[in-house]
């Protein structure tokens, strides 16, 4: 990822996280999820028990609002018609997929292949293999079709069916360095095989120089300027929302330049200071109101804010405006604000010398509301190919929905003194902004190909 990159993602996000909304799914009525789970052959307690011991997590981790969203998350269940025919396609027998979980640690745990209840856990207990559905959807995910994927495979001296597992398939387009891999990282960043042997030879380099698949898709992405920004592509995309919260262009390009110079001067400082807060702000969890804090928690998260200006060098002072009376606040007082009301919170930035950055304002009417819903999306690389877990257990994109992560309640335990009895969205906003930036800069030292997820 290009600097420029990292200065737009981190530009976007710092103008979110005080205006992010909160976010809630609202909860699977009871008797729908025990109806659920009687499907599938158990009650609530098993089904959950099930989903840790699968990796899936726990139901109120997904943070599905019905058992349609939790059906469609899950997949198909498994029955026997299904079960045979994977074992059929597979050459598999039911002992192998008992010696497999015996090998997992999930025999231990009671389960025998007659237990899997979702069918896409048959391929995950035994490490995708290759069937005829998985190599359709890896073909439809590279833009292929099977018989164009096989021909590709076969142009460049492989056997797309020559491989047992998936991940084989995976290593060979996603990690190693050979024709395929670099037909589709030409691909995605639009050069021809005449315009990449251009690009080596300008930078005096050749194939055999890269050392691994990452490192030579890093020198193309790097080298072809594939994901170059300008400032201006970075207010045409955030101006509708910008505009809205009062932010003009000359103020964006300020911070912009700001921004970029602090991470131009020290990358690595940068990017590793921005992954301590995002720890730290995981750590406190998710929470809807202050009250759900400690007093130490609280305390960490006026230190997260604290930390994450220093790190982008920048200062910030919060006013309630009521008319012509502008009222100073700090960061302290605005977590224990429930409601701004008919009045409006101003945000100024500065850089450590003083000078002004941007402003932006927040009207009572859009403090804690869906404002976020405004902003258009970050165009950004996708992350690197997930682990074999994720491939599987990873939610389908759920329309005009935002999930957040696990609620304070179920993840704060700890006893002590706690915040005043107040509700206000700040502190929830702040930690959620910070983890935001925190994973916007770190995209920046990360792999960004899409590997394989389902």
């Amino acid at each position: 990822m290009t600097k420029k990159l990292l200065v737009g993602i981190i530009m976007v996000l710092l103008c979110l996280q005080v205006v992010a909304p909160q976010t809630a799914s609202a909860a699977i009525k009871q008797k729908d999820l025990e109806a659920y789970a009687a499907e599938l052959g158990t009650d609530v307690e098993g089904l959950n028990r099930y989903l840790v011991d699968f990796e899936w997590g726990t139901i109120e981790e997904m943070e599905v609002g019905s058992v349609d969203e939790l059906r469609e998350w899950l997949g198909e269940p498994v029955t026997k018609k299904n079960l045979q025919a994977f074992l059929d396609e597979t050459g598999l027998t039911v002992d192998d997929i008992n010696a497999s979980l015996k090998e997992m640690g999930l025999a231990d745990k009671g389960y025998t292949a007659e237990d899997i209840l979702l069918y896409t856990d048959l391929s995950w207990v035994m490490d995708y293999p290759v069937t005829s559905e998985n190599l359709q959807e890896l073909a439809m995910e590279v833009g292929l079709t099977e018989k164009e994927l096989a021909d590709l495979f076969a142009a460049n001296g492989f056997d797309l069916y020559s491989y047992v597992t998936m991940e084989e398939l995976y290593e060979v387009i996603y990690n190693d360095i050979n024709g395929v891999s670099l037909h589709f990282l030409l691909q995605e960043v639009e050069l021809n095989q005449e315009e990449f042997d251009q690009l080596l030879a300008d930078n005096g380099v050749k194939l055999e120089d890269f050392a691994s698949y990452e490192e030579l898709s890093e020198f193309v992405y790097e080298a072809s300027g594939y994901y170059e920004f300008s400032r201006e592509d970075y207010w045409e995309m955030m101006s509708p929302f910008l505009d809205l919260i009062g932010v003009s262009q000359d103020e964006f390009f300020r911070a912009y330049d700001h921004l970029e110079s602090v991470v131009s001067n020290d990358p690595e400082a940068f990017i590793s200071g921005l992954e301590d807060i995002a720890l730290r702000a995981e750590a406190l969890g998710d929470f809807e109101t202050s009250t759900e804090l400690t007093e130490e928690q609280g305390k960490e998260l006026i230190s997260i804010w604290n930390d994450l200006m220093n790190i982008f060098q920048m200062k910030a002072e919060f006013y309630l405006v009521d008319g012509n009376t502008k009222t100073p606040v700090t960061f302290e007082e605005l977590l224990k604000i429930t409601d701004i009301e008919n009045r409006i919170l101003l945000v100024e930035l500065f850089d450590l010398q003083g000078n002004h950055l941007l402003n932006f304002t927040i009207t009572g009417e859009l403090f804690g509301s869906d404002l976020l819903t405004s902003a258009p999306p970050v165009e950004a690389p996708v992350q690197e190919k997930p682990t074999e877990s994720e491939q599987k257990h990873e939610a389908p994109v759920l329309k005009e929905k935002v999930t957040p992560t696990k609620t304070a309640t179920e993840t704060v335990k700890e006893e002590g003194k706690r915040l005043p009895d107040t509700a206000s969205p700040v502190g929830n906003i702040l930690t959620a902004g910070a983890v935001l930036m925190a994973a916007g800069a770190a995209l920046y030292a990360w792999n960004r190909r899409k590997r394989h997820s389902n």
